[in-house]
């Protein structure tokens, strides 16, 4: 039996060779393991070998961020500036004001009288289904 130290040291076209003697015993799938090992490794050296490559999808990626970053901030720009006047009778600006004030609250009543009937509904199905 071979020692340790002459294990760590068989090389892996040692062990390829070796897999390869049919008077051996090997585990069942070891030679398709070997064979990927063997492949990972190489396609790593060859990685190692080339020159880095600029890929595409990152540069896009974060050409779309910066645009998107820019985009934001325009808008944000925009949104910031002064608003005009529109009134220039301040009675007539408030009675516009309660009217969209009253708009928003018929919309709001609406909402809540739905919510209240889904209330129910959910309130007599969950009673049916806690009695079985």
């Amino acid at each position: 039996m071979k020692s340790l130290k002459e294990i760590e040291d068989i090389s892996l076209e040692q062990l390829e060779a070796v897999s390869q003697d049919e008077a051996i015993a090997v585990p069942e799938g070891f030679r398709q393991r070997l064979e990927a090992e063997l492949d990972a490794q190489n396609k790593l050296e060859t990685m190692k070998e080339e020159p880095r490559k600029i890929r595409l999808v990152p540069v896009i990626g974060v050409a779309a961020s910066v645009l998107l970053l820019i985009g934001i901030g325009l808008g944000i720009a925009r949104w910031q500036s002064e608003p005009k006047d529109t009134f220039t009778d301040p009675y007539l600006a408030y009675a516009e004001l309660e009217k969209a004030f009253s708009t928003m609250s018929e919309g709001m009543n609406k909402a809540l009288a739905m919510a209240d009937k889904s209330e129910t509904i959910i309130d007599r199905a969950t009673s049916v289904f806690s009695e079985e």
